[in-house]
């Protein structure tokens, strides 16, 4: 969006201008999108002061500017030359200033309140509260920040591409998770669970800090990929075995993995999917069976206890995802082909199953 601006400002305001992007979502934003973008004061999108900016600078064109989507890595040569610009431009050292003003009256401040519904009215105090110094601070504890650290190296090892800490933010908001599921994630980021250093704070809790199978300080990291205590190694394996079933593969997931989940991209989209919902809903479970054992005072569970609970809670997706299908569930459903994909070869008998399961009622995962 700021190229666009650019682009504008080096063109003579009485000359015509053709600008040409592989980014639908910036052409529609300032053509289809823009007169909501505006009763919304900019305040509901990314970036909303720079698309606010580039708004302004078309309009102070007096001759024709044409917007032209081009399909991108196609050979179009000043898209590739763009490509490039902007790959410097995220490996150079030092940031690069850039001219935000816009006369008063090319700005339109705030939002029309006619415009204004309650959903409408959180979300922009919600955003606008992210942006307080308390929110940012908080965002940069150190805690976060080496959780931050290990999602992120994970997601690249894994897509081997660089993941930018808002995408593993925005990621625990997909809607492959349910609620319990993203609030895990989001508190696992935060270290925000009572558990390991938390404790040593308080003398006569420090020991509550320790690990009592392994001797040693607990921590999420700990519990889900290290720890001794019944559960963590039967869960796991459990969930090896599905994706070995679908894929071929071993799955030995690392906390990093386990965080970065909902951006960690495999062959196929069904493979992605399943992986975040494997990943997910088993590292909830050894949570789960943790607190259960630490907190809620219960002996450590029976490998075919754990069994049987894993089971249940993949089935239990499953059959969601079957009866999320249908079209009666509006914005709810999920498309068909992607259910299809994401439990192909997983399932019980799933030779003798009809080519399209999704109406057929029992169906269940299959055994290693």
């Amino acid at each position: 969006i700021l190229a666009i601006k650019e682009c504008c400002e080096a063109c003579p305001l009485d000359v015509e201008l053709t600008i040409k992007s592989d980014s639908r979502t910036m052409i529609d934003g300032l053509t289809t999108n823009l007169s909501r973008w505006e009763d919304e004061g900019f305040l509901t999108v990314a970036d909303g002061r720079a698309i606010q900016t580039t708004v302004a600078r078309l309009r102070e064109r007096k001759a024709d500017t044409y917007l032209q989507w081009v399909k991108g890595h196609s050979g179009e040569t000043g898209n590739e030359a763009a490509d490039r610009l902007a790959d410097e431009g995220r490996q150079a050292e030092l940031p690069t200033m850039i001219n935000m003003h816009v006369t008063q009256e090319l700005r339109l401040p705030g939002a029309k309140l006619q415009n204004m519904t309650q959903s409408l009215a959180y979300k922009i105090i919600k955003d606008k509260k992210m942006n307080t110094r308390a929110c940012r601070k908080a965002l940069k504890r150190r805690a976060t920040k080496r959780n931050m650290d290990l999602a992120q190296g994970a997601a690249e090892d894994m897509n081997k591409e660089t993941c930018a800490p808002q995408t593993i933010w925005k990621s625990f908001k997909n809607k492959d998770f349910d609620r319990k599921i993203r609030a895990f994630l989001w508190m696992s980021m935060h270290r925000g669970y009572k558990a390991g250093d938390y404790w040593s704070k308080f003398p006569d809790f420090d020991d509550w800090a320790i690990c009592k199978e392994c001797e040693i300080t607990e921590s999420m990291g700990h519990i889900l990929t290290r720890c001794d205590a019944p559960g963590r190694e039967k869960v796991w394996e459990l969930a090896s075995q599905l994706w070995r079933k679908k894929t071929g593969e071993d799955m030995e997931p690392t906390f990093g993995e386990i965080l970065a989940c909902g951006v960690i991209k495999k062959k196929s989209r069904g493979e992605s999917r399943l992986y975040r919902i494997l990943l997910s809903e088993s590292a909830y479970l050894i949570w789960k069976l943790r607190c259960e054992r630490v907190i809620g005072g219960k002996p450590g569970a029976s490998d075919q206890e754990i069994e049987n609970r894993w089971r249940w809670t993949i089935n239990n997706r499953l059959e969601i995802d079957r009866l999320l299908t249908n079209t009666k569930w509006g914005k709810h459903t999920i498309q068909k082909s992607l259910v299809l994909q994401t439990w192909r070869n997983t399932l019980a008998n799933e030779d003798r199953l009809p080519e399209d399961w999704t109406g057929k009622a029992g169906v269940l995962v299959g055994e290693g």
